[in-house]
């Protein structure tokens, strides 16, 4: 009898201890943003240590947050999907298209808006005054062909200017490159590289160099849109609930800490990003019209029923709100 309790026993702890294990949430979460002032709110929560601050309050206690930096969303896709990363921060089009892939198996989604700022395309050849204006000789740098958020706006500019059935028209010309990168080729006036389409502070910079605007995000669209979306798989948030939630919290947190104080934001992001641009230049351009941080989502709408009108998205949803975003995405 006391064999068989004692082997009861065994089993019951066993038990107990796998079934903890099963339900106990990560202690290590991996974080991706790109490069650029509309990653700054992910800058604050590395800074601020804003996640393990909350992590602790959620009771979890010590929680280790990896940062990584990508060029562009196509890249993040991948890794949400191998689950080498946990949240991820995507353009539009990034979403959409990763959701569409793992609708009913990942199940990735929107967790949050990151920002909304205008997108800029810009031009150092004189000679190109529209879309129109550009030939096969030219080059016009974004960070991913195709799939990019730039990458889709171009295409979005293309119908207006040449018809909707011709708004892949100008994607041959399109290379992938890196904010920074483009940057340099750009201010170094050689080479193929004549227009980019970027984001902030590397447009403003090319602009103060004399480089000059052909259009904005905003003119395209019509309106604001989110620049970035904070992403995850529906599995990681299931089996994470309060990892989950102690990082929307301190999301929510470095974006207050951003509107309250820009100046100690800037400090933070040319520290982490060791940019030389003076600290005032880049609170004047977090103050610039039509950049908001905030964690609402804007537009994706738009982005949802182009890409379906076009062939990139092959399924739409019925409704882009229930369907690509988690409930917690306001």
């Amino acid at each position: 009898m006391t064999r068989m309790r004692l082997k009861a026993l065994v089993v019951a702890a066993a038990f107990a201890v796998s079934t903890s294990c099963a339900f106990a949430e990560a202690l290590k979460l991996r974080v991706a943003k790109q490069y650029g002032l509309g990653y700054l709110q992910f800058m604050v929560m590395e800074d601020q240590k804003l996640i393990e601050k909350q992590a602790k309050a959620a009771g979890l206690g010590d929680v280790t947050v990896d940062w990584g930096t990508f060029r562009s969303s196509d890249v993040m896709n991948d890794a949400l999907i191998s689950r080498n990363l946990d949240f991820a921060c995507l353009g539009l089009p990034g979403l959409i298209t990763i959701w569409s892939k793992t609708r009913g198996n990942y199940d990735v989604r929107a967790a949050a808006g990151l920002n909304v700022q205008p997108l800029i395309l810009n031009v150092r050849d004189p000679s190109i005054q529209s879309l129109k204006d550009f030939t096969d000789e030219h080059r016009i740098a974004l960070p991913a062909v195709k799939v990019s958020m730039q990458a889709i706006i171009l295409q979005m500019a293309a119908a207006k200017e040449f018809g909707e059935p011709n708004f892949s028209k100008l994607d041959h010309l399109t290379v992938s490159l890196a904010h920074p990168d483009a940057t340099v080729m750009m201010l170094g006036g050689k080479g193929e590289i004549i227009a980019n389409f970027s984001s902030s502070p590397f447009q403003y910079r090319q602009q103060k160099a004399g480089i000059r605007q052909l259009f904005t995000s905003e003119e395209v669209l019509g309106g604001p849109v989110s620049f970035n979306v904070v992403a995850t798989t529906g599995k990681f948030r299931e089996e994470n609930p309060k990892l989950y939630k102690a990082f929307l919290t301190a999301l929510q947190e470095a974006t207050d800490f951003i509107n309250n104080d820009k100046a100690a934001a800037a400090e933070i992001y040319l520290r982490l990003s060791s940019d030389k641009t003076p600290k005032e230049e880049i609170v004047e351009l977090m103050s610039k019209p039509g950049v908001r941080y905030t964690t609402d989502l804007f537009g994706l709408d738009k982005f949802a029923e182009f890409m379906a009108k076009t062939g990139t998205l092959k399924t739409p949803p019925k409704d882009w709100r229930a369907e690509m975003t988690f409930p917690e995405a306001k």
